[in-house]
């Protein structure tokens, strides 16, 4: 019995190490007022025009400050941040962010993925969760389903703008229909049939900032380290077998 127990605790273990290992794959900081990554390796860069400057990160440190995203009612969807890293050798992919915006910024993000660096999917949104404004929030974005993210060099990630699913006032005097426009941040854009408060609107000098963008991932075993599962489960199931028939 001692000797299966202990072949039932080295293959428990072993199983463990090839399906629970999850560390960092990469993660950028902003620290230094840079975009390399604090981590890891992989690119970091606007897409759709918008510009970049460093600011006040979550917590103290630094983050990356963005600007100059579409005029309103136009470029849903193609303009934030990318990142682009390999994932070869992780599966079970997760990407994690902190991100803030200014009032006058759209409250509603996507989050898009490429597996050949090239294409890009929608996999979901942020609720338009950035308001109220001037807050960081934290978002994560579970890739371990989705084909093709795992081991694979041409991964990649963007957050971008786009218009409101939800029919919304802007402000007092101003209201859109769904998926027409950007609803800015601040909280007093209210959705129908709440009247908006203000006069404030949508602008393309708002900001957005990130911080702690992190990419996770569970370490794919080795082939000889599978060999050695098997070959344990056999001699296990083996014993079991010998003793059973006793």
């Amino acid at each position: 019995m001692k000797t299966t127990q202990t072949l039932l605790t080295v293959l428990g273990s072993l199983a463990l190490a090839g399906s629970a290992n999850a560390q960092l794959i990469a993660q950028w900081t902003f620290e230094g007022d840079v975009l390399t990554p604090s981590t890891g390796s992989g690119t970091a860069s606007n897409v759709g025009g918008t510009s970049s400057a460093f600011a006040a990160g979550n917590g103290g440190g630094r983050g990356w400050n963005t600007s100059s995203y579409p005029a309103q009612s136009t470029g849903s969807g193609t303009a934030g941040v990318e990142f682009l890293v390999s994932t070869l050798g992780y599966k079970d992919i997760t990407v994690s962010y902190d991100h803030r915006a200014s009032g006058t910024a759209s409250r509603w993000a996507a989050f898009q993925y490429t597996t050949d660096g090239s294409t890009w999917t929608t996999l979901g949104n942020n609720s338009g969760g950035l308001s109220p404004h001037d807050t960081f929030y934290s978002f994560n974005f579970d890739l371990s389903s989705t084909a093709g993210v795992n081991n694979n060099p041409n991964f990649g990630f963007r957050i971008v703008s786009i218009f409101s699913p939800l029919a919304f006032n802007q402000n007092s005097t101003l209201s859109y229909g769904a998926d027409a426009a950007y609803m800015r941040a601040n909280a007093d854009a209210k959705y129908p049939p709440e009247a908006g408060l203000g006069t404030s609107n949508y602008s393309t000098a708002g900001t957005w900032r990130f911080d702690n963008v992190t990419v996770s991932g569970s370490v794919i075993p080795e082939p000889h380290e599978y060999a050695m599962l098997a070959g344990l489960g056999l001699v296990g199931f083996a014993i079991w077998r010998r003793r059973a028939a006793k």
